[in-house]
């Protein structure tokens, strides 16, 4: 039916005079209860209200308007959070010059779950067709003039080439960002849409919603965060929400803390990512033998040590030892280039953990551990070795037969069944545990298509997805990427060596010639 002149009027004068109280231009533009209407007998949920609430305070207080305004919301199933960003974006096109971009994890999310769902509120919405119009998955304004910075368009989002979802920027006006499904969208993402949130007398919006899968995602370091508004669900508070199916996932999962329920219904996190190759509670189980651990009892075994040396990009190189069944984290540290500091400074400091705990080999990720080698191999240190992470696996002879893609994979799988056979972590820094506990948990397995070996997810790919380099993870599982069976000659004595090795040895200083070799300072002699 074709509205009347008068009740557009109407409407539009409805919508003005209550452009920042988006919990009236709910009923306004919604026929909430209206009888032999979709909505008859619906109504916004009491979240959903407290949420415009404070949403309208923000844009009513004009000290606050043009501030950023973070919304973030993790919820079990079926809380509609998705709805919500709905109306809330059709209720910020009708009151501002608004243009948005919402994304998914997924294009077939976008596809079939989500714009449905905006296609649903689009009709439901009140001379929707009279001020707007949809091709596809956009909704822009009629008037010509106006359409490319008032309107709405799905995107999908490339981990590649991220730049194709940020600049988005519409000065003078509105601008909004919805990320559905969240927690699938790496941090790579997150990082480039916050270049949208610059424009001066603008009014900022940005909203993400999801259920927390993984407990290292963007989103999730997120939720908490003073620049968001954060909100979880746990939707057994929910009327709508049947307790009979909630009982059954319940009996089903056992606890309340099994990762499904935490998910499902209460709006938590899982405790390790669902598809992670160690679980947070075997590295969790390891920490804790690892505090009590009398090391003592490997005292005869062969030493390694595990290095991951970092250059670039704010990347830490870390030194790890491993003894049998147990392990220690030795350094974390990033290379202060204005200092002069640069892979001499780790090969020293290699070279005074090798002395103190008579290290009968050492290990060096590859990436970056050329210069390392070549540093070793001039001081005759032939028992010094680059591990590739992309290298053939050696876990059998014959490598048709392994059952790993790669050495990644490999270190990794290995590194977990360590870990459940009673291995235990330590760290010279109490402080560095909470790190541990989190990156030996960050990289998911999965399997190569065509050979069906075990794969690991690579480290590009967990910086892009967590935003942080898995740095203290990969110097820890270098140690599985050799079988060390013995002690090198020197260090069977045992004491003697090591008491050898207790000298105190004082790092050069930052200034220091790093031509100057130990040897040349006499510290061998």
């Amino acid at each position: 039916m074709i509205p009347s002149a008068e009740d557009v009027e109407l409407f539009k004068t409805l919508v003005n005079d209550n452009r920042y109280d988006f919990v009236k231009l709910a009923y306004i533009i919604f026929p909430f209860g209206e009888k032999d209407h979709e909505l008859e007998n619906v109504e916004p949920y009491d979240w959903q209200l407290a949420e415009w609430d404070k949403l309208s305070k923000h844009l009513s207080n004009p000290l606050t308007r043009y501030e950023t305004y973070r919304l973030i919301i993790s919820s079990g199933n079926g809380a509609a959070k998705t709805s919500f960003g709905a109306m809330t974006f059709l209720m910020l096109m009708y009151t501002q010059q608004v243009r948005g971009r919402i994304t998914a994890n997924t294009k077939p999310q976008m596809t079939a779950v989500i714009w449905p769902e905006y296609d649903k509120w689009y009709r439901h919405a009140r001379f929707s067709e009279h001020f707007f119009e949809k091709f596809g998955e956009s909704i822009k304004a009629k008037d010509p003039k106006r359409s490319e910075t008032w309107r709405l368009d799905a995107v999908t989002w490339d981990a590649s080439s991220p730049a194709s979802i940020s600049g988005l920027h519409n000065l003078g006006r509105a601008v909004l960002y919805i990320f559905e499904e969240a927690p699938g969208i790496p941090a790579v993402i997150w990082n480039y849409v916050s270049g949208a949130m610059t424009d001066v007398d603008t009014i900022k919006i940005w909203m993400a919603f999801g259920n927390s899968d993984d407990p290292e995602s963007k989103f999730e370091q997120l939720m908490g965060s003073p620049e968001w508004h954060s909100l979880r669900i746990d939707t057994r508070t929910m009327k709508h929400v049947d307790p009979k199916q909630i009982a059954a996932w319940l009996r089903e999962y056992g606890s309340e803390d099994h990762d499904e329920f935490r998910v499902r219904v209460r709006g938590l996190p899982r405790k390790s990512a669902k598809d992670s190759i160690i679980s947070m509670e075997a590295v969790s189980a390891a920490i804790d033998r690892g505090k009590d651990f009398d090391k003592s009892q490997v005292s005869t075994l062969p030493v390694m040590l595990m290095c991951d040396p970092a250059w670039t990009g704010g990347d830490e190189t870390v030194i790890w030892y491993m003894q049998g069944p147990y392990a220690e984290l030795l350094e974390r540290y990033k290379l202060d280039k204005t200092q002069g500091q640069d892979h001499r400074y780790t090969y020293h400091k290699l070279i005074e953990w090798e002395r103190k705990l008579g290290a009968d080999m050492v290990l060096i990720d590859q990436g970056e551990g050329t210069t390392l080698k070549t540093l070793a191999n001039a001081d005759e240190k032939y028992h010094w070795e680059l591990v590739s992470f992309a290298s053939s696996p050696n876990d059998h002879p014959e490598r048709k037969d392994s059952e790993y893609e790669n050495m990644r994979a490999q270190m990794y799988n290995e590194a977990e069944k360590w870990l459940k056979d009673g291995g235990a972590l330590g760290s010279r820094i109490e402080e560095w545990l909470p790190d541990i506990l989190k990156q030996l948990c960050w990289t998911k397995g999965t399997r190569h298509k065509t050979s069906l070996k075990k794969l690991a997810e690579p480290k590009r790919d967990i910086k892009a997805r967590v935003g942080q380099s898995p740095d203290v993870s990969d110097g820890f599982v270098l140690g599985f990427a050799r079988k060390l069976l013995e002690r090198r000659p020197e260090n069977e004595m045992g004491s003697e060596t090591r008491s050898l090795g207790d000298r105190a040895l004082k790092m050069p200083d930052q200034g220091m010639d790093y031509e100057q070799t130990y040897y040349e300072e006499g510290l061998y002699d």
